[in-house]
């Protein structure tokens, strides 16, 4: 009876226990745009009911941020709650996460907590992007990084501790293989994880469920795919029916914590990992409306789709507007644990913030350093510096803020010089110390395709140009050069795989409708497309695009662009038969006003 007696009061105790530490769940989607979220209002073919429900239940924070453009250093950064420069893993080719730093999961653990991961890793690959020499290291998997449980991979491939009906392996990490659609491969693993927590409701759990999508390669999933209007361009329909997969999937997950009696007790955050890629690597999302895109420092790189929900504990349906970074799910996981608060942290609980407790914003500043880009974040001041050539200064209150007219680093020098300080004393601290100084023509292309900084210089009329621009004309992900009275684009062997070479031309006020007329010599048929935004959409939309063929041999194609309003950013595709594509002229004639003419021949 004694003996009973001491159980039956250890379990209590445990049950009580337990009830102090909620579950946390932290979900990553993957190249998400802003505007991809039902509840921003952004754009009205996204349809997230599930995910708008978890911003109705709990809280959206229009200014959170992720620590990188890119998706290794910012999942390092989110899962180690630090700076991820300050341990080396700055881009994809700097990886993997040294295991010397401690994750969530590690953390949560020391705290009583069983963990799991689901999805894209990332943090276990050696060798540099693009080499033979990539591969997975088995001992920077996420069983080496603190979590009991796995589902590592992204697309039909995984390694395990568990299959699907939540046997374990015998030889684990086991190596999986499922062709189903990613997303729902994810989804069942990460609801097995929590099928298997319902046997151990007293001992809390972390999940990290990193969804990989929209990200390439696009597919078309049933049902959500046939649901998707039908008009949009097919990669924009593709990655409206990824999201809404893994919106279906968040549903089913909340469902299952209802139907466990954990939904009151279980934190969940909803992040995307960085801005959506447009252009040629378009995934089909959207930033509108920021500016900017995966792999820049402005807002359409780092803001994303940022949610939390604690029912009870955060005050249903909040917006909050004040800057906070993905750092601060680790630092609000830990308190929420019990754990004493870790200097080494870089994020801030945001509890007290959202309860009111709190009325200071979380962060007097915010840095970013990424390959030749470096920035600091002062609300609403935002500092950019793009190699040691451009030094920008720009008041972000404002979606199109971030535009080479307002920039205000020389009429501000007070703020400029104070941002300029933090950034360099910030960047001393990191390995390697100090910021960037390299030159790095991807990026500056970049900068001025959104014009962020002013148009580049016209590039030497040689044959071998290097990329840049000719008559107002800049090219990406290949080179132009004039050559026999025609511009000549040539494809760079390092770009990106499936990145293809376009050209593209801004500050140009063509109103709608717009003609352009091309002439050209083609080797073989080319496929081709013509795109433009207007001053009212910092994002190149689905719908203004226009596709045609440039025929083998010479011709002239008359192309009419329906442009509703001033086009002032127009992109030329020039498709998979790029190479040797001679251009004679190009011609954009608007409604009104004088024509935009590029004659190559003089």
């Amino acid at each position: 009876m004694k003996l009973r007696c001491v159980l039956a009061l250890f379990l209590t105790s445990l049950a009580i226990h337990a009830a102090d530490k909620p579950n946390i769940i932290l979900i990553y989607s993957d190249d998400h745009g802003w505007a991809d979220l039902g509840v921003q209002g952004s754009d009205k073919d996204i349809r997230t009911p599930n995910l708008d429900a978890m911003a109705r239940d709990g809280v959206r924070f229009t200014r959170g941020y992720v620590s990188a453009p890119q998706c290794v250093p910012s999942r390092a950064g989110v899962l180690t709650g630090r700076y991820q420069q300050r341990f080396g893993v700055e881009d994809n080719n700097k990886g993997p996460l040294p295991l010397a730093e401690l994750t969530i999961a590690e953390r949560l653990k020391t705290a009583g907590y069983v963990t799991g991961q689901v999805g894209k890793w990332h943090l276990d690959l050696v060798g540099k992007k693009g080499e033979k020499a990539v591969r997975v290291s088995k001992e920077h998997m996420p069983h080496a990084q603190g979590f009991d449980e796995y589902f590592r991979g992204e697309l039909r491939q995984f390694y395990a501790s568990h299959d699907l009906q939540g046997k374990p392996f015998a030889d684990a990490p086991h190596l999986v293989t499922d062709n189903r659609f990613r997303v729902i491969v994810q989804t069942e693993a990460a609801l097995s994880f929590l099928d298997r927590r319902a046997a151990k409701p007293e001992q809390p759990f972390f999940l990290y469920l990193a969804w990989y999508a929209p990200h390439v390669p696009l597919e078309s999933p049933e049902p959500w795919f046939s649901k998707t209007p039908t008009e949009l361009p097919k990669e924009r329909r593709q990655a409206l029916a990824m999201i809404a997969a893994m919106d279906e999937g968040l549903g089913q997950l909340r469902a299952k914590l209802k139907a466990m009696g954990q939904e009151k007790n279980t934190l969940i955050f909803f992040i995307g990992d960085n801005g959506a890629p447009l252009g040629k690597a378009w995934d089909g999302s959207l930033n509108t409306p920021l500016i900017g895109q995966k792999g820049m420092l402005t807002e359409g790189g780092i803001r994303t789709p940022f949610l939390a929900t604690w029912p009870g504990h955060l005050p249903a349906g909040t917006v909050y507007d004040k800057p906070v970074i993905s750092f601060d799910v680790a630092a609000t996981a830990v308190a929420a644990a019990g754990l004493p608060k870790n200097p080494l942290l870089d994020g801030v609980n945001l509890a007290p913030f959202l309860k009111g407790e709190e009325t200071s914003s979380p962060h007097e500043r915010l840095f970013w350093r990424w390959g030749s880009q470096a920035a600091v974040q002062e609300y609403p001041w935002k500092l950019i510096r793009l190699g040691e050539r451009e030094q920008l200064l720009f008041d972000i209150s404002q979606p199109d803020g971030e535009n080479v007219k307002k920039n205000q680093f020389a009429s501000q020098p007070e703020i400029a010089a104070r941002l300029t300080k933090a950034l360099k004393e910030w960047s001393e601290n990191l390995s390697p110390p100090g910021l960037p100084t390299s030159f790095d023509a991807h990026h500056e292309g970049l900068f001025a395709e959104h014009e962020v900084i002013p148009p580049l210089p016209d590039a030497p009329k040689t044959k071998d140009a290097p990329a840049g621009s000719v008559k107002g004309w800049l090219c990406r992900n290949g080179t132009i050069g004039i050559q026999d009275g025609a511009l000549l684009v040539t494809a760079d062997p390092k770009a990106a795989k499936n990145a293809k070479p376009f050209l593209a031309k801004t500050g140009l006020m063509l109103n709608g409708p717009v003609t352009a007329v091309i002439k050209a010599d083609a080797k073989v048929a080319t496929n081709s497309s013509l795109s433009w935004r207007t001053k009212e959409q910092p994002d190149f939309l689905p719908a203004n695009t226009i596709r045609f063929t440039l025929p083998a041999g010479s011709s002239e194609q008359t192309i009419t662009l329906p442009v509703n309003g001033q086009a002032i950013h127009v992109r030329f595709q020039l498709g998979d038969q790029a190479d040797g594509l001679r251009l004679r002229s190009i011609e954009l004639r608007p409604a009104k006003g004088p024509a935009d003419i590029a004659d190559f021949s003089r």
